[in-house]
């Protein structure tokens, strides 16, 4: 008997499901998209055990034939293409015809539907992909399918189903997913009879943003070029989470969760968010049909662009151009309450300052180190430099807030750091400032690290000649085999950086010059840490690529640290200086600049609200 053998019609229909349907959020993601394209205004969901038990959603929309709904159930029937043509021009969410038929194969199934122009609906019933029962039924125009026991008759399936909890959280995500682009449409989630999900119609992307958002200042961005739009609102670097769950991506207005955009995103944000966070938002592109391919993975959840770069090159753009001119202030979000409590229990504790130990106090003055800085024009990436175009409103500031008074932003045009009036400094660490909303303050070390930071990058990426120190007498340092063989094959590139070193034989190197701004800094020390941020990962690959971990180690070796008290005219030129970078707000290794104690938190630490 032959090896191979064509498989059932019911094994088929099985494996099929197993590629659109992995959980109950998967179920209603098919079942919500089809009630968007059908025209709905108002989308119910009805779960139990977290969609194990029972999935329903219901719509208002057209609505389905007896006949049309019967043919819903086979596979490859759709009303959303007519030809391979279309497949290349698809404006609905759905269009395959395989998500109804792959979710009654797996399930106990019952559709309920009727057109507006019939008094009679349609009533259909069956189990594991079988049709038991069809009938005529009095039913609201638009259509309900309800899933039950989803997995019944794939038990290994049904066993990867994770709890309660974790699958209703999945389903909430989706939703919300789903909702965030379409604000004209309610969405309701139940389960278990309660309701926790209630997202009201709204009428506009603002008025759904407060939905999904609460609680959290957006910014606008926008660029396009070529014909296509990237579009939305981000959130500060600061206010960021743990996952990218509340970062939404969206093509043509269809949500999609793809790898490529999602890094794109991260690295826009770059060394501004801390480490294993993530920024929250939604970008929209709106780009012709014809230069996407969404047809490229069985849950749409990817999609492939004609031209890659282009849609990169605009992510970043406006992301930047956001990240330039909104007025980031990470405000004070614990309890005030204990804040208090827990400063006088550490009061003579002391702060750990183990990151700056290494880093030698300057012997000039912190006035004269800024006197030294020359500040250029911002730097913009070169491609698709001429052809992008911000929004003139980049920089629209979006808070969302609902329990906190409304206020101003903490600083609304140019000056942000100048215009705080400075009180003093505590712990030789921190300057501690006044402004119209509240207390501020500001980490030195970060502060100037930032300052440092953009000098070094902006001198390198222009290819400016960077004043350097020649050393009176040459360090000499050795070094592993691998780390030798990273420090000679890049010797040019540190020059480039104002750090001249010669191979001096058996692994070992001579440090000649220093750049100017580091010349108060432990050379061997500094050079040891360079060699180490390349070395870091074992992966081959150009300095230029780990460009900004390098010149990060270099800024902070160069900034002033703990334990350096400062002058009023000191802190007041570091203030000044911040107004001047394209992102004062937090260090290039993602740590805060300033926070923000509101005086309403004041008030509410007193208890005076």
């Amino acid at each position: 008997m032959g090896k191979i053998r064509i498989l059932s019609d019911n094994v088929v229909s099985k494996i099929a499901a197993g590629e659109i349907v992995e959980r109950p959020a998967s179920v209603v993601k098919e079942l919500v998209e089809n009630s968007i394209d059908a025209g709905s205004r108002s989308i119910k969901i009805e779960l139990e055990s977290g969609g194990k038990k029972l999935i329903e959603v219901s719509d208002d929309g057209e609505g389905m034939s007896r006949d049309e709904a019967l043919l819903s159930l086979e596979r490859h029937a759709t009303s959303k293409i007519k030809d391979i043509n279309d497949l290349f021009s698809v404006k609905s969410l759905g269009f395959r015809g395989e998500a109804i038929p792959s979710i009654a194969s797996v399930s106990r199934f019952k559709i309920t539907t009727r057109i507006s122009e019939n008094v009679i609906g349609t009533m259909i019933s069956g189990d594991g992909g079988k049709i038991r029962k069809v009938e005529e039924t009095g039913c609201p125009s638009g259509t309900s399918i309800q899933v039950k026991n989803l997995f019944y008759n794939t038990p290994v399936r049904l066993k990867f189903m994770r709890k309660i909890e974790t699958e209703l959280s999945n389903v909430l995500d989706i939703v919300q997913r789903e909702a965030m682009s379409r604000p004209e449409i309610s969405f309701e989630i139940t389960s278990g009879g309660k309701a926790v999900l209630t997202l009201p119609k709204r009428d506009n992307l603002l008025g759904r943003l407060s939905d999904i958002f609460p609680n959290t200042e957006l910014q606008s961005i926008y660029a396009e070029a070529q014909g296509v739009e990237v579009s939305g609102f981000m959130s500060s670097p600061l206010d960021t989470r743990s996952t990218t769950h509340k970062l939404f991506t969206y093509i043509n207005q269809r949500a999609v969760r793809d790898k490529f955009l999602t890094r794109i995103v991260i690295d826009a944000y770059g060394k501004m968010l801390e480490k294993r966070k993530f920024p929250q938002g939604a970008i929209f592109i709106d780009i012709p049909t014809a230069e996407v391919d969404v047809n490229v993975h069985p849950t749409k959840n990817e999609v492939r662009f004609r031209n890659q770069r282009l849609i990169a090159d605009l992510i970043r753009t406006s992301i930047l151009q956001m990240l330039r001119e909104a007025p980031w202030i990470k405000s004070y979000k614990g309890r005030v309450e204990n804040s208090i409590s827990e400063f006088l229990k550490e009061k003579n504790a002391q702060t750990n300052y183990e990151n700056y130990q290494h880093v030698n106090r300057p012997e000039r003055t912190f006035a004269e180190e800024l006197g030294d800085l020359k500040i250029v024009e911002n730097y913009d990436s070169p491609s698709l430099r001429d052809e992008i175009r911000p929004s003139k409103h980049i920089g629209h500031e979006f808070r969302i807030s609902q329990n906190d008074p409304p206020v101003d932003g903490l600083f609304e045009s140019g000056g942000l750091y100048s215009s705080l009036r400075i009180i003093g400094q505590i712990r030789e660490l921190y300057i501690v400032c006044v402004s119209d909303n509240g207390m501020v303050l500001v980490d030195q070390h970060a502060a100037h690290e930032r300052i440092n930071y953009e000098r070094l990058k902006r001198a390198y990426l222009e290819n400016k000649e960077l004043e350097v120190q020649e050393l009176l007498v040459p360090e000499v340092l050795e070094f592993p085999p691998y780390e030798s063989s990273l420090i000679n094959k890049h010797l040019g590139e540190f020059e480039s950086l104002g750090l001249r070193i010669e191979e001096f034989g058996n692994n070992s190197f001579l440090i000649r010059s220093v750049p100017a701004l580091l010349k108060n800094v432990d050379s061997t020390i500094l050079v040891k840490d360079v060699v180490s941020e390349i070395a870091g990962d074992g992966k081959e690959e150009s300095l230029s690529e780990k460009i900004d971990l390098v010149i990060a180690t270099m800024a902070c070796h160069s900034s002033i640290t703990a334990k350096f008290e400062l002058s009023f005219e000191e802190m007041k030129a570091l203030l000044e200086e911040l107004d001047r970078m394209d992102f004062p707000h937090s260090c290039p290794h993602g740590r805060p600049v300033a926070q923000e104690l509101s005086y309403y938190d004041i008030e509410r630490m007193f208890k005076r609200t």
